[in-house]
């Protein structure tokens, strides 16, 4: 896929962005100070933070020269922070002009549930040139792949007519540079603004690089077994969210719901008896431990996150890590996080925060990089009315203005949610600061309570710290067995 076929409204939005004054904003400025990563309770893991209380730098001046290093923000460093209209969300400014112009919003009704078709080839060059994932949905309707780990002769045809055109036209374009993660231009050359706001240069574009994807392993399953996906509604266009309303069968979803009800039942049973349980008896029993890492306050993010989250065996969950893998055309599971299910009470909520991790850890050269997608699975259904919506307090209508409604998405079982926290295509962006997001409360007299599976993707393979003896490479054959399953 070239530079050339990716649409004129993903390049207005890209450039607008990279072409602003300067890149300093307030917003992250006033982000960075505000930046922890809770503790997750993973037995090896330990609470890091930004140091808040540091001396402020004196911000850098506006400067007119284009930078290939920048992020979302205010082209002004003395902008003065917008006013608060939302108690819920005190801790995170309203967007700011120049980042509000980067909204595109759905082209389709996003009111009507029923309304899932297949995925637009305008949607699969988006994924594949902002967010590098093209095998997206491969086999499915507009699908760039047919397969996984096939390459037929016109694709290498097209390749080399790709290769030679780019050496025909010479040089690297900023629009090339954007793509590339700030690795092609010369433009913006010398010192990095975000430097002086994070202590040190971030990390390049949050996506996986060709080197990451040559290291992935390929799985020593067939993925092609399972059905491309035919469901898809287009929530939001840039940044992209995607809802696949095809994702898990009723079946799955009561099976994962009770997987971490028995769990949490024997868990609780042996402690009180005071029994040890034996390791047979445990051996896919997910763990109850606390929350996982977001980016917000630490002790507004303790207090406001009130449901209760499992951490489960990759090799108990084949179902959740063959279909994400499949989705979105990975050939293994090493760069997932340990997948998860979270229960909701009725009153229970998680409120406004991002999901990428701090600029601080994504940027270690030892870890796994940053979060560059999220998949949340729906494993019940609450009613309109009822609570419990996932919402992205600035991707609903009137393009992301302060007195617009977030984009609300409510909880349908067996429909899964997609999106990007990491800045897709903005070389230097730690996060997507427009990704914001929060579990609205479920409603006392709610019919159901919110039951959800999810999964993070890291750029670089990952770590698994939890449950004990937790591996990606475990769960191979039961993988295998689930997608055999599906012929």
């Amino acid at each position: 896929m070239t530079a050339a076929s990716i649409t004129t409204a993903s390049l207005c939005s890209l450039v607008l962005v990279v072409s602003t004054t300067a890149f300093v904003p307030s917003y992250s400025s006033y982000l960075t100070n505000q930046i922890i990563n809770n503790n997750n309770n993973h037995a090896s893991s330990h609470l890091t933070k930004l140091n808040a209380t540091k001396k402020k730098k004196t911000p850098k001046k506006s400067s007119t020269k284009n930078k290939s290093g920048g992020g979302f923000g205010s082209s002004s460093p003395t902008a003065t922070k917008p006013k608060q209209k939302r108690s819920d969300t005190i801790q995170y400014p309203e967007l700011e002009d120049q980042v509000r112009q980067t909204l595109i919003p759905s082209p389709f009704d996003i009111t009507d549930e029923e309304s899932a078709t297949v995925l637009a080839e305008e949607m699969y060059d988006r994924l594949e040139d902002i967010y590098g994932l093209e095998k997206f949905n491969f086999g499915g309707v507009g699908a760039i792949y047919k397969s996984i780990g096939v390459v037929t002769d016109d694709d290498d045809d097209d390749d080399t007519v790709n290769e030679q055109k780019t050496e025909e036209e010479g040089g690297s374009s900023l629009f090339d540079d954007i793509l590339s993660g700030g690795s092609t231009s010369t433009i913006g050359a010398g010192s990095d603004p975000l430097e002086e706001l994070f202590g040190k240069s971030p990390a390049p574009t949050p996506s996986a690089s060709a080197s990451d994807k040559e290291e992935e392993a390929a799985a020593p399953f067939d993925l092609n077994s399972i059905p491309a996906f035919e469901k898809f509604r287009v929530l939001h266009t840039d940044p992209m969210v995607l809802a696949i309303d095809d994702f898990f069968t009723n079946e799955e979803c009561d099976k994962y719901v009770q997987i971490s009800i028995d769990a949490e039942k024997q868990q609780t049973n042996s402690a009180a008896a005071g029994v040890e349980t034996t390791q047979e008896e445990t051996a896919l029993q997910p763990m109850l431990l606390g929350q996982s890492q977001t980016v917000g306050k630490d002790s507004r993010s303790k207090a406001q996150r009130t449901s209760t989250t499992w951490f489960h065996y990759y090799k108990g969950v084949p179902e959740l890590m063959a279909k994400a893998s499949r989705l979105l055309g990975l050939e293994g599971i090493d760069r997932f996080e340990e997948p998860q299910t979270v229960r909701y009470r009725r009153n229970e909520k998680f409120t406004w925060h991002l999901d990428a991790l701090s600029p601080e850890e994504a940027n270690n050269p030892s870890g796994s990089g940053q979060r560059i997608a999220t998949l949340l699975v729906y494993l019940t259904d609450v009613p309109a009315g009822s609570g419990g919506a996932t919402m992205f307090r600035d991707l609903g209508g009137n393009n992301g203005a302060e007195d617009s409604q977030p984009l609300k998405v409510r909880p349908k079982k067996g429909s899964a949610l997609l999106f990007f926290p990491s800045a897709g295509g903005i070389p230097g962006a730690p996060f997507d600061i427009r990704t914001l997001h929060c579990g609205e409360a479920v409603a006392e007299d709610a019919e159901n309570e919110k039951w959800i599976a999810q999964l993070w993707l890291r750029q670089r393979g990952y770590e698994p710290t939890a449950p004990v003896g937790n591996s990606h490479g475990d769960a191979s054959d039961e993988i295998g067995r689930y997608c055999t399953s599906q012929v």
